[in-house]
């Protein structure tokens, strides 16, 4: 019973967020076309193209957003070395499923997405089935 009012409470949090989110999203940074279904936290997101920001005030909330669909998303900020290339997003993929894990942006900035239970049941059905590991894929992006 926990985890189901858990779950009503999370999702009427996304619910609000969806609603006020272009009064609160900042300015898009980054624009990625990913070519395939992807999954975000317990979210299944379409292949498009997704724009990318942060919310005021909440600097770890992202936003990826497309014409189609959209996902709010706690990231850790982590600092890197000096990057002025374009921003890249990592994805984790086990067999045909993918994992939005990391995205780097131009600068010293990369946000690290947490992994999910969803992605952890992912490796485990992919390792006793074919014994093999996670494949990291990289989807160059631009910066805005």
């Amino acid at each position: 019973m926990k985890m189901h009012n858990r779950l009503a409470t999370a999702f009427a949090a996304v619910a609000a967020f969806v609603a006020m989110a272009p009064v609160q999203a900042q300015d898009v940074r980054v624009i990625a076309r990913v070519p395939f279904e992807f999954k975000v936290g317990s979210t299944s997101l379409p292949r498009d193209t997704y724009r990318i920001s942060h919310l005021n005030g909440r600097p770890e909330m992202l936003l990826l957003r497309s014409d189609r669909k959209g996902v709010f998303v706690r990231a850790q900020e982590a600092r890197m070395p000096r990057n002025d290339q374009n921003p890249v997003l990592t994805f984790h993929r086990y067999g045909d499923e993918y994992f939005l894990r990391e995205i780097r942006m131009r600068g010293t900035t990369r946000l690290e997405l947490p992994e999910t239970n969803a992605e952890r049941d992912a490796a485990e059905r992919r390792t006793v089935r074919l014994a093999t590991r996670m494949e990291t894929v990289t989807v160059v992006a631009e910066h805005r």
